[in-house]
């Protein structure tokens, strides 16, 4: 074999493996791109606050039995109580769990009723419309009667299910879906279509 020969060889071999770690670095990049967007896949998000009115008062110890009901609730870190307007204001913890349905229910377990309640939650990049339905803080939310649009930074959401505002209002709201989950506040086959999982799924407005 001359010089030359083995020279070549020498030579095919450097760019083969030039193109081998080509090729590997290539792949390494994908990899990481793909890390990177289920790092920034929106919707995680954290529910801050909620502001609810409640009916069915008729004293300040009214009041302060659900501002107690209200305490006991594990994701509540504090609860401000206005007594003419039946108004509670309310501050999650952070890093713990929120679940909407417990703070109706500490209202009600009390003997009393939501008239509205607002949840305040923090969004990044998030595309909704009309019959969206979004996976946000270990909750599902389907959008109803809102504009196509894209959310950004703290957002006040209106619960529009039933039990969280006067049976008018939730005819209203059950008019912009012909969707079957409106009327149960469970999943259906609709919100398979979405790719959520099973179980609760809270109808909201902006």
């Amino acid at each position: 074999m001359t010089k030359h020969t083995t020279s070549w060889m020498n030579a095919a071999n450097t760019i083969g493996k030039i193109k081998s770690n080509s090729t590997k670095i290539k792949e390494m990049k994908k990899i990481l791109f793909i890390v990177m967007l289920l790092w920034s896949v929106p919707g995680i998000g954290q529910i801050k606050s909620a502001s609810l009115t409640a009916s069915g008062l008729t004293c300040s110890m009214c009041s302060k039995a659900i501002y107690k009901a209200l305490l006991k609730v594990p994701s509540v870190k504090d609860v401000t109580v206005d007594i003419e307007k039946s108004k509670y204001d309310i501050k999650f913890k952070e890093n713990v769990p929120v679940v909407i349905d417990d703070i109706k229910n500490a209202v009600t377990d009390a003997g009393f009723s939501v008239a509205s309640m607002q949840v305040t939650a923090n969004f990044d990049h998030v595309a909704v419309a009309n019959d969206a339905h979004i996976a946000l803080a270990g909750s599902n939310f389907h959008f109803l009667g809102v504009a196509d649009q894209t959310l950004d930074g703290d957002r006040a959401l209106t619960v529009v299910d039933k039990n969280y505002l006067s049976a008018k209002d939730f005819k209203k709201y059950s008019k912009y879906t012909q969707m079957k989950c409106v009327e149960t506040g469970m999943m259906a086959s609709c919100c398979a279509k979405n790719s959520l999982g099973g179980g609760r799924i809270y109808h909201v407005t902006l």
